[in-house]
């Protein structure tokens, strides 16, 4: 059987229904994680339900506090409309949409992005375009960080791919691809800076040991402010 299996389950709770996502590991203890996601409880392969909802149940209030912190954090839903600013790079940029029955490449030109579309109310459409053209200035981005940095790793230049993950920003296989995701675009350059950093280093540590944070270290020497930074302000990367 491969792992991990995920189901989503339904437990009620202060008198109020949640779904929650179960990750089966091959693991031998029990984790809680609460994001924008919602719950996801990470379990052994044959913890037993009753176990894990009691586990739930005894947590009601953390989770609670923590789904509340998280709604409060959440950014409306996009509209896609004309006047909308988009993250990019730690700035913003408007969203200016325009009618056009050619194919043609969004333009970034003073602080706008323009962006033709057949049908400007075509929501689908114009996020798809937009995300796009973001995906092309992520991987022109992060290419160039990683020849940056990695000369000072000592490393030849490791190839790199854009991942759509919403769950992580970086991930460095043991092949030495390095996968980070084109959401990242949006973030700030010395937090993209530091998940550069981050990633690069575990080419010498497959870790998360103290040698692996001194590598960072060397590399990025502020990462642990941008760190902080990144899981302050991620959310609003996530919102297309």
């Amino acid at each position: 059987m491969a792992y991990p299996l995920k189901e989503t389950r339904v437990i009620q709770l202060a008198g109020q229904v949640l779904n929650y996502t179960l990750l089966r590991r091959k693991r031998r203890t029990i984790g809680f994680k609460v994001d924008f996601d919602g719950l996801t409880v990470s379990a052994p392969p044959r913890e037993p339900y009753t176990y894990l909802d009691q586990l739930i149940s005894e947590r009601a209030a953390w989770i609670a506090a923590k789904l509340k912190e998280i709604d409060a954090r959440r950014i409306p839903e996009r509209k896609w409309k004309n006047g909308e600013r988009l993250p990019l790079l730690g700035d913003e940029v408007e969203l200016y949409l325009y009618r056009t029955y050619t194919r043609s490449e969004p333009i970034h030109h003073a602080g706008k992005i323009l962006v033709g579309v057949p049908d400007t109310h075509d929501a689908q459409t114009i996020q798809t375009r937009v995300a796009n053209w973001y995906k092309r200035r992520a991987e022109q981005d992060f290419q160039t960080r990683i020849a940056l940095f990695a000369p000072r790793l000592g490393v030849a230049l490791p190839p790199m791919k854009l991942s759509n993950a919403k769950s992580t920003w970086g991930m460095c296989l043991p092949s030495g691809l390095i996968r980070l995701s084109w959401r990242l675009i949006k973030a700030p350059p010395p937090q993209i800076d530091y998940v550069v950093a981050h990633e690069l280093a575990h080419l010498k540590h497959m870790n998360h040991s103290r040698a692996f944070w001194n590598t960072v270290a060397k590399l990025y020497p502020d990462y642990q402010r941008e760190r902080e930074a990144l899981e302050r302000d991620g959310a609003r990367y996530h919102t297309f």
